[in-house]
């Protein structure tokens, strides 16, 4: 409406002109002097812009019947065109002439000279003009219809004009849109616990959990196009058009929540991971994807649907606790494999993340371990001066087997040659390693880590290990170091590094354990670590307290159990993580988050003792992490701005959650 009123006062509007000569006739009355004046002007004004429209037609119509080429070659131009073809001024938009095949399906008819192009087609923008470009971006709608447009910019005497011509696409855009919606997408759903959910079960009970499964799955797709079939006895394949995936993605997919129903007589939840792959060139390609997207939901924990694309991944559902599933057959014919690498290679790098922790060091030194034992050159890559874990790598440079250890990412990338093998551990990001350059650079690599995979995963490990039940990457190694070096071969202080990883991430065995993290501790015990000398690096000094007690003085209740504490003051990351622990143990405290400046950024530490997943949590802000412990790093954020960002994203976790119950309820 306000459109349409400028419009209608535009200068050269009848309407303006009519108004014009109803206020100078108003003048009359108040004065005949000023009055009559004013309607000598309104009409002078009247006769000069009809003139003037008239001079610039002509201009126009000389323009389209004669385009001056090379040569000096004259020849006419656009008036016996067949496509629609329009000229509009570049500056507003106003048509200032049209062929007969425009004025029709403008529905405007021979009235559409001095009409703007926004009125005929509300999408219509002069960017691509001004770029130097000669082709509309996409498809711009007039009415009922699709056109492609093509156009370029004319100087003439009436100023600088847009020539634009139509080609009518609507057929093209329906059967495009048609294969689109027909295109099919291949899915393939994986049972998450299988083994337990029919472990020490009865025939009768096993049918009736499998039936159950069967009869929520084929419920879900029964209204759509879909074909589903079972083809393993924990696996299942459909394939489904994307019109009618659509469908489902916007149901959140439901089954997750309706197969969550279903349970044994131990009380195993039975859970499903579903990956699904669209847009492939070929059905073999979207087939690929759909593996790669259940890999990627089991390796996240499970009870959650994957879609992957040719270009990412998206997330629907993870919001149970992973459920300790694992098996030690994997870990030896992972063992071999490693084993295997690290003959064949020249040299061994490892590498944690950046701001490495007692986990990642603890990790590091178990593979240090491994390659020490199988005779190669074994080298630690850290960055000395953002470390939590400072005083366990001291520990370790006090024996004479990690003189010259560890070494910077500079001098790794000196050192590195065609047959080093890389072992990074205790992350999957290719942005969070600790040197993403020296990762590039070398081709073999080894991956060990316990988080959930994110999209952004490490794709091109030889060797992976990636366990979302773990408790930690210590853990893994651990379990490794069984099958690569006898226990004479550990170090004390190797596996008191790894018992403090495993230590640390458990929050003192608190959190996050299961059967597998006590016989790893158990096996580290056997090795010579004592529990005693691992406490004693985690104690704090009066510094680190005196900061820890200031962050928590300064959190707040954000509702929903979450408490949230935020500084724009450096502090250390082992006070900030200690400070987040703490805050768990206030009453009705389900995660806590912790914000604190970090050079020019703000890095985000969040725990989780209860409903709240802070994996998908951090994952708004672009972190990651496990259900129990995760964290961000937000790049040139003012602490204002990093307030907001948190503070929305708790918002939009609960919001998203709160949408999940109502569409399960529904």
């Amino acid at each position: 409406m306000k459109k349409r009123l400028q419009n209608m006062l535009a200068p050269n509007s009848v309407i303006f002109y009519v108004l014009f000569f109803l206020f100078a006739v108003v003048g009359l009355y108040f004065s005949r002097v000023y009055g009559a004046a004013g309607i000598v002007v309104c009409i002078i004004l009247r006769i000069v812009s009809l003139r003037m429209n008239a001079a610039r037609r002509r201009q126009v119509q000389e323009l389209m019947n004669n385009i001056e080429v090379d040569g000096g070659e004259i020849r006419p131009a656009v008036t016996r065109s067949p496509l629609p073809t329009a000229v509009a001024l570049a500056t507003t938009g106003e048509i200032v002439w049209a062929n007969d095949a425009f004025a029709e399906i403008s529905g405007r008819g021979t009235a559409v000279s001095g009409v703007r192009m926004g009125e005929i087609a509300p999408t219509f923008e002069t960017g691509w003009l001004i770029k130097g470009q000669t082709a509309f971006p996409g498809e711009l709608g007039i009415g009922k219809r699709q056109y492609h447009v093509f156009g370029s910019m004319v100087q003439s005497g009436a100023g600088q004009l847009m020539m634009l011509h139509f080609i009518d696409c609507t057929e093209f855009v329906r059967l495009r849109d048609a294969a689109e919606t027909t295109r099919p997408a291949i899915a393939v759903i994986a049972i998450d616990n299988y083994e337990e959910l029919v472990k020490n079960t009865t025939d009768s009970e096993k049918s009736n959990i499998l039936a159950g499964i069967d009869k929520r799955l084929f419920a879900w797709v029964k209204d759509s196009s879909a074909v589903l079939r079972k083809y393993d006895r924990d696996k299942y394949i459909f394939v489904i058009e994307n019109a009618e995936l659509d469908k489902l993605v916007a149901r959140k997919f439901s089954v997750l929540q309706e197969v969550r129903e279903i349970e044994n007589h131990e009380g195993v939840v039975a859970t499903l991971s579903i990956g699904i792959g669209r847009d492939g060139e070929t059905l073999a390609e979207s087939y690929r994807f759909a593996g790669l997207a259940v890999d990627m939901a089991l390796s996240r924990g499970g009870d959650q649907a994957v879609i992957k694309n040719k270009f990412n991944f998206a997330f629907f559902g993870g919001l149970s606790e992973e459920v300790e599933k694992r098996t030690k057959v994997k870990s030896r014919v992972v063992a071999n494999a490693l084993s295997q690498l690290i003959r064949d290679s020249s040299q061994v790098l490892v590498m944690g993340h950046k701001n490495s922790d007692m986990d990642a060091i603890g990790a590091a030194a178990g593979m240090v371990c491994a390659a020490r034992v199988k005779g190669r050159p074994v080298h630690i890559v850290v960055d000395r001066q953002h470390t939590m874990a400072n005083d366990l790598i001291e520990r370790l440079e006090t024996q004479s087997e990690y003189k010259g250890v560890f070494i910077s990412a500079e001098d790794a990338m000196i050192a590195c040659d065609f047959n080093t093998l890389l072992i990074v551990v205790d992350v999957n990001r290719p942005g969070y390693v600790e040197s993403a350059a020296l990762l590039e650079s070398i081709n073999k690599i080894a991956v060990i880590d316990h988080h959930r995979r994110a999209a952004d995963y490490i794709e091109n490990a030889v060797v992976s290990l990636h366990e979302p039940y773990a408790s930690s990457a210590s853990e893994l190694v651990s379990e490794l170091l069984q099958y690569l070096v006898p226990t004479s071969g550990i170090l004390t202080c190797e596996a008191e590094a790894m018992l403090a990883g495993i230590y640390l991430d458990t929050k003192g065995f608190a959190t996050r354990t299961g059967v597998r993290t006590f016989e790893a501790a158990a096996y580290l015990r056997r090795a010579g670590a004592e529990s005693s000398d691992v406490k004693r690096l985690f104690q704090s000094s009066f510094d680190q307290y005196m900061e820890r007690q200031k962050l928590i003085s300064s959190a707040r209740n954000c509702g929903q159990g979450v408490i949230f504490a935020i500084t724009g003051e450096e502090v250390d990351r082992i006070a900030a993580a200690q400070a987040a622990d703490e805050l768990l143990s206030i009453i009705g405290t389900h995660a806590s988050v912790v914000a604190f400046r970090s050079g020019d950024d703000m890095a985000v530490s969040a725990r989780a003792a209860g409903h709240v997943n802070v994996q998908l949590l951090m994952e708004r802000l672009g972190g990651g992490g496990n259900h129990s412990a995760a964290g961000a790093q937000l790049k040139n954020t003012t602490p204002e701005e990093a307030d907001k960002l948190i503070t929305d994203a708790i918002r939009g976790y609960f919001d998203d959650q709160r949408t999940e119950k109502q569409d399960d309820n529904k």
